[in-house]
């Protein structure tokens, strides 16, 4: 099980929030400015890569928390541990992923969290937690 140790979740979102809204003000800005058949290649990779990220970053689907050196989607753990009630779950941190294991009877299986840090563009303020 995932303990934070240094954070917040509810500030986190709201930094979360922010963020959003900042860029999608920028590219809706930056849209305005320069008209679509007027856009270089460079100009349309950058609005598609913030799209993606504003995509991405969704509140409702993402929360970001670093344990140890990498940084998973805490929400999506904490949505499948929910599911777990019953099994047995070990957790361990695996080639720069947090896998999930469980097992329950001859059902057994694991999850695998990847370390999104690479996406999370230099944004340093999620909490932080650890294994126990």
């Amino acid at each position: 099980m995932i303990r934070i140790v240094e954070g917040s979740l509810e500030e986190s979102k709201e930094q979360m929030k922010k963020t959003i809204s900042i860029l999608k003000g920028e590219v809706s800005k930056f849209k305005r400015s320069v008209r679509p058949s007027n856009r270089s290649k460079s100009q349309k990779e950058t609005i598609v890569k913030h799209e993606a990220f504003v995509h991405f970053f969704r509140v409702s689907q993402m929360q970001p928390v670093y344990i140890n050196n990498i940084c998973i989607n805490y929400l999506l753990y904490t949505r499948f541990l929910k599911k777990l009630k019953g099994y047995q779950v070990h957790e361990s941190i695996q080639d720069n992923c947090l896998i999930v294991s469980y097992r329950k009877g001859s059902n057994n299986g694991k999850l695998v969290l990847p370390d999104i840090t690479g996406k999370l563009n230099g944004l340093k303020f999620f909490p932080r937690g650890v294994l126990e």
